[in-house]
């Protein structure tokens, strides 16, 4: 055997090896997005919270960027869903038109929102339910731990 080929062969080795480490590892990351899809999954996903899903509460339409404050935005509360207090601040800016604007969540990449808009939305789901002591629906920001939250307002 001459040196050559016993270069060869060493060479060889190393590629095996490598392969057979990258299956390994690829085959370890696909086995972990398939455990993270079920329950512990963050819901809703990260595109339709920073699309509209932090921007109103559910059932609420997004009205655009509000012109009088700036970092705010306008939902409006077209299918009148009801509010046990509507007259309170924290639900409506404009009781007469059903609007409240909601400071922007300015969200990151990781789905983190900016406190002032965290303490907005968790006001806004604390006071404004159908009912006193119900709070109100907006998917993704609750008190609740039914699964994980992009604001939980119960740590607040």
């Amino acid at each position: 055997m001459n040196f050559s080929t016993i270069i060869l062969g060493i060479v060889l080795i190393f590629f095996i090896v490598l392969f057979i480490l990258l299956m390994v590892y690829v085959s370890q990351i696909n086995r972990e997005k398939k455990r993270s899809k079920g329950v512990s999954a963050r819901m809703p996903p990260l595109d339709y919270m920073r699309q509209i899903g932090s921007l109103c509460p559910d059932y609420w339409v997004y009205m655009g960027k509000d012109p009088a404050k700036k970092g705010y935005h306008l939902c409006h509360n077209k299918f009148n869903v009801p509010l046990a207090n509507p007259d309170n601040k924290m639900c409506y800016s404009d009781k007469s038109g059903r609007i409240m604007s909601f400071k922007d969540p300015e969200m990151d990449a990781n789905g983190k929102i900016n406190k002032e808009a965290e303490k907005m939305m968790c006001e806004f789901v604390t006071n404004c339910g159908e009912s006193e002591g119900i709070t109100a629906s907006w998917l993704g920001i609750g008190p609740d731990q039914m699964s994980p939250r992009y604001v939980d307002c119960g740590r607040l």
